[in-house]
């Protein structure tokens, strides 16, 4: 039976404005809250996994029902720390925190990013040099990924943010020349920037898609900017996706009022 369901991007520390993320910190309220307006679950953006409030997220989370589909470790690249760069000791530096991560996200079911971690070309390298070194140091992460059964899925971000692996065929493209057991997580918002038709990418993408962020046009909720959010559900039925879609949107005007015009909009297609 395909069962689609509906989350919202979570943060455990207090994140950036500009940062695409619903609700930041004060996970007593936060938490329950998600729950209580109709969401099955959160992509959780996690500093440190040893931190106290790591810990007792996962405690409310499973309390209040709610699962995780991805932990997002974007907090490194802010930190500077990439899979992909040309500094063999920051390499070595990031996949030890993301083996701890990955420990973290087996604690709750989750799949675990690839996408800012990646890292940008800078001067004096390449898209083919950073991408075999991404290639490697994911190899690297693979045996402990397995380990603790999860998923690791890469993430095409548009130009803006990235000069990686921008647009959902080029990030497919990528998984199947390295021939590793990576995932794809698509984005609706970076897809409108990069790809040609975010319908026939879904479908050519299909056998690698584990997880969505479902935003608008704006990056807010479905219903909230310009594109054919229904059109592009309509797709992911057909192609009988069974995962999370989720709200990774800003917080405008505020969180709970894009979660909830999220919540209408997934009424209205009958994901209530």
């Amino acid at each position: 039976m395909i069962k689609v369901k509906k989350s919202v991007s979570l943060s455990l520390f207090k994140a950036d404005k500009n940062a695409p993320v619903l609700f930041s910190g004060n996970i007593e309220e936060n938490i329950p809250y998600i729950k209580e307006i109709g969401y099955d679950g959160v992509d959780l953006f996690v500093l440190d996994p040893k931190e106290e409030v790591s810990r007792k997220a996962i405690t409310l989370l499973k309390a209040n029902g709610l699962g995780v589909g991805v932990v997002m470790p974007a907090a490194m690249a802010k930190a500077g720390l990439f899979l992909g760069d040309m500094d063999k000791d920051i390499r070595e530096e990031i996949i030890k925190r993301m083996k701890e991560i990955i420990v973290y996200a087996s604690q709750v079911n989750a799949m675990v990013s690839l996408g800012l971690v990646r890292g940008s070309v800078k001067r004096n390298d390449t898209a083919e040099a950073l991408l075999e070194r991404f290639a490697d140091s994911s190899e690297k992460l693979i045996p402990y990924a397995e380990k603790y059964d999860v998923k690791l899925v890469v993430e095409p971000i548009n130009r803006y943010e990235i000069n990686t692996l921008n647009a959902s065929i080029e990030a497919y493209d990528f998984i199947q020349k390295c021939g590793l057991p990576l995932y794809l997580m698509l984005d609706t918002f970076h897809m409108n920037i990069e790809d040609v038709s975010i319908e026939d990418s879904l479908i050519k993408c299909q056998a690698l898609i584990q997880h969505i962020h479902f935003v608008d046009s704006n990056r807010l909720a479905p219903g909230m900017g310009h594109m054919d959010m229904v059109k592009i559900y309509e797709v992911l039925k057909q192609i009988r996706y069974n995962g999370y879609l989720c709200l990774e949107a800003l917080a405008l005007p505020d969180g709970k009022t894009c979660a909830e015009k999220g919540i209408e909009f997934f009424n209205k297609i009958g994901l209530a």
